[in-house]
């Protein structure tokens, strides 16, 4: 596998071999003023995507500048030293943009990047959706993973606001190597995304349940991009056993360990689902279930999303995340919650929340 890892081929023959497991996502650290990088917290929270045996992590720049998420991206590649992928989400704000960090990005050892149509674009026709992706697909020989979500801007080519027509077309592209089906998702349209991708692209749900159904009848080998710390730690790392028996068919084992982590996963949908839907995501959640079970935790920037984008982590919150890895057997940890606000890296060296010049997202 090692072998495999060093050398990737970029192929759909390298991705069905390696693009196989949980797929993490590496975040910002931020110092005290959120003006720069903390470098120490990114590489600590690359050790602890190992440490819960994810086969990958995908760089996620939220709240970043293009500069900033070309240095993050430098930073988990060179921390992961081929021990595991990296990808790239290369989802900028102008096409120019995006190939400029998908060119970076490939010259320094990503394996791969996440792409999607720009939300903020309202496309004619399917070609032009088709050409934007094609500009990407053929500008690198990374493998590319497709985003599966409900798009508003998509929903004149398919009811459920995802281009499956244009989909099709790009599965034939030979580095365009998986889908991300996201959550929520409409089970209809994730069966016809396999019935029409999967004999040429992996493809990967989000839900577990999801993953369960589909298995029984395409090829389910990963999951990823989501809080998957929320339901396992280094020690108990539910998800990578159970996408092990999905990907094996050992389905009645994949059950079981889906039955433990259940409670957890429950929390995590109900945090996150009304957010994905509004295009926002639980960022300080997020951090504090990473920090619980050994990473860096910290704060993160303020995205400057809606309110209807964004959750505030406050007290309540904190007890019920910790509660919840209790009740499916996992120890949180029990550090100072000054560290879990400034992040390990920084708390190490000193660093205080009076040190900090805002609370963003917290309570």
């Amino acid at each position: 596998m090692q072998s495999a890892l060093s050398n990737p081929t970029r192929s759909k023959e390298w991705a069905r071999e390696c693009y196989k497991g949980v797929e993490g996502s590496t975040k910002a650290s931020y110092t005290p003023d959120f003006r720069d990088i903390d470098e120490e917290g990114v590489r600590h929270d690359v050790r602890q995507s190992i440490r819960h045996g994810f086969f990958s992590t995908m760089c996620s720049g939220t709240g970043l500048e293009l500069n900033e998420r070309k240095r993050l991206v430098q930073i988990v590649c060179e921390e992961s030293g081929g021990r595991l992928l990296v990808g790239v989400n290369v989802a900028q704000p102008s096409l120019d943009e995006s190939l400029d960090l998908l060119d970076h990005a490939g010259r320094i050892g990503c394996s791969h990047a996440f792409v999607s149509f720009p939300r903020q674009l309202s496309p004619e026709t399917q070609d032009e959706v088709y050409a934007y992706y094609r500009r990407i697909i053929e500008a690198t020989d990374m493998g590319i993973v497709l985003y599966a979500y409900d798009a508003p801007n998509m929903r004149r080519f398919h009811p459920s606001g995802i281009p499956v027509d244009v989909f099709d077309r790009l599965a034939d592209f030979d580095n365009v190597i998986a889908v991300k089906l996201t959550q929520p998702m409409n089970p209809a349209v994730a069966m016809e995304l396999c019935e029409r991708l999967s004999d040429r692209v992996l493809v990967g749900p989000a839900s577990l349940e999801m993953a369960m159904l589909l298995a029984r009848h395409y090829p389910v080998q990963w999951t990823g991009q989501w809080i998957v710390e929320g339901v396992q730690s280094p020690e108990k790392p539910y998800v990578v056993e159970m996408m092990n028996a999905l990907a094996s068919k050992r389905f009645d084992e994949a059950l079981k360990i889906y039955w433990r982590l259940e409670p957890a996963y429950r929390l995590v949908h109900r945090l996150q689902q009304p957010l994905l839907l509004k295009g926002g995501h639980p960022w300080a959640h997020i951090r504090y279930f990473q920090w619980c079970v050994g990473g860096n935790g910290g704060l993160t920037r303020d995205t400057k999303h809606g309110k209807d984008q964004v959750s505030i982590l406050d007290q309540a919150g904190r007890e019920e995340i910790r509660d919840t890895y209790r009740r499916i057997w996992i120890t949180p940890y029990d550090g100072p919650e000054d560290e879990f606000i400034v992040g390990r890296s920084n708390y190490a060296r000193g660093v205080r929340p009076s040190d900090m010049t805002e609370l963003p997202l917290y309570r």
